[in-house]
C-alpha cells in the first residue's frame, strides 16, 4: 500500500517550477490531492488517485486505477470597478482529464510497466504535446 504523501510535479512552464500537491482528503477509496499554494481554494489545481480492485464474478477480473486532474484558471480581477471594491476571486474554468487503466488481475508487472511507461513518453512526444498545448489536430 502507498502512503498517502504530498506528491511533487513540475508546471508547463519554459523554466518549470515544482508544484507541491498537498495530501487532502481519503474517501471511499479516492485520495484527493490539491496545490494549495496560491490559498485560494477555487483556485487549487487538484488530482484524484484511486484504485478500484477486481469485481467478484467478472469474466476477466480487472483491476480500474483512475486518475484524474484538473487545472482551474482564475478570472482576471480588476480592481477599477465602479464602486471600487475588488471583487472576490472567481474561478473562470478548468482544464481536466482523466486516465483510467483497465489491468487485467492476471497482468505482470512487466506489462504494467511498460504501459506507464508508454503514457508518460506519449504525452511527452511532440505530436501530442502539439495536440494539447497548441490545439494541433492530427493528419
Amino acid at each position: 500500500m502507498t502512503a498517502f504523501a504530498p506528491i511533487a510535479i513540475n508546471d508547463g512552464a519554459a523554466s518549470p517550477a515544482s508544484h507541491t500537491f498537498t495530501p487532502r482528503r481519503l474517501e471511499n477509496g479516492v485520495a484527493k490531492y490539491q496545490d494549495i499554494s496560491t490559498g485560494i481554494a477555487a483556485g487549487y489545481p487538484t488530482i484524484t488517485l484511486s484504485l478500484r480492485e477486481p469485481l467478484k464474478g467478472s469474466k476477466v477480473p480487472m483491476y480500474k486505477a483512475t486518475m484524474k486532474f484538473w487545472v482551474p484558471k482564475m478570472e482576471t480581477v480588476n480592481s477599477s470597478t465602479y464602486s471600487g471594491i475588488t471583487p472576490a476571486p472567481t474561478k473562470a474554468y478548468d482544464c481536466a482529464a482523466t486516465l483510467e487503466l483497465n489491468l487485467p488481475e492476471r497482468s505482470e508487472v512487466g506489462v504494467r510497466k511498460d504501459l506507464r511507461a508508454y503514457i508518460a513518453n506519449a504525452l511527452a512526444h511532440a505530436d501530442v504535446k502539439a495536440m494539447i498545448e497548441d490545439l494541433n489536430m492530427v493528419y
